[in-house]
Order: C-alpha cells, then structure tokens, then sequence
C-alpha cells in the first residue's frame, strides 16, 4: 500500500476475463494502487512500452495468447518489468519454466482470497524494491570523488 508522501505504486494487470479484470481492478484502486488493465498481450505489449509500471499481474491463459510463451519474450526484449503471475492454470511444470524468467517474482493461484493477493503484492513490490537496490550505482562503483 503507499506510504504518506510517496506516489502509489503502479500495476498493470493482465487479464482477458473482463469480470475478473474488472474486480481485481476495483479491489487494487480501493486499496490505493494505481491500475491499468490490459485484455490481451497485445495491448499489454502497448501498454508496456508507454508505461512501465512497479508490478505486473499477469494471466497465463489469455484466450489466443499464452503468457508461457509471452512473457519469457518480453524478457529477453528487456520490456519485462518486475512480475506477479496470477493463473488458474498453474502447474508444478508451468511454475518451474516461470522461475527461469528473471523477472517474475512469484506466482499466484486462482481462486483466491484478496487479502492473500494484496500481501503477495506487497511482498513483490518489496523483493522488486531491493532487486532495485542491489543494483544501484553507487559512487564506489567506479566513479572518481575528487577533494579539494
């Protein structure tokens, strides 16, 4: 959830079921995330590169598309950004080719309850955080300080 005088964190969920989209949406923006949706990987591709958002929630069965595939592609496109996956269609296989993909996070499986959803996003958004940390120049990292 956002803290006092820091924006809210941005998340795109990916989903094609239109109801589902629509309640985890209303759910998430009640809770004080900022939201955009996306129908399909097309639109999600679009989208993604206007706006690269904290956390991505993404579907795996997405009708014609299939994000098994999707979304080790835009990984290696380096459009991926930081990633939730939340199916009904996961599996121990399914799961294990996910973990090979650098950037999702964790998956999580459907049905479930909202309170589980919210804290397996705060726990992304925090692991995406000190991923984002560890990474960070700093001035040891080869850049001189001159004294005078």
């Amino acid at each position: 959830m956002q803290s006092p005088g820091r924006p809210a964190p941005s998340l795109m969920l990916v989903e094609n079921d239109p109801r589902i989209a629509e309640l985890m949406c209303l759910f998430l923006g009640r809770r004080g995330y900022q939201v955009r949706s996306a129908a399909s990987l097309d639109e999600a591709r679009r989208l993604l590169a206007e706006h690269r958002p904290d956390l991505l929630l993404s579907d795996i069965e997405l009708g014609a598309a299939n994000g098994r595939d999707f979304l080790p592609q835009l990984s290696r496109e380096q459009l991926l950004p930081p990633t939730l996956v939340v199916s009904g269609y996961l599996d121990a296989e399914i799961a294990a080719e996910l973990r090979h993909v650098p950037e999702v996070l964790g998956v999580l499986a459907k049905p479930f309850e909202f309170d589980r959803l919210q804290r397996r996003i705060e726990e992304a958004l925090g692991e995406a955080a000190a991923r984002r940390s560890a990474t960070a120049p700093t001035a040891a990292s080869g850049v001189e300080v001159l004294s005078t």
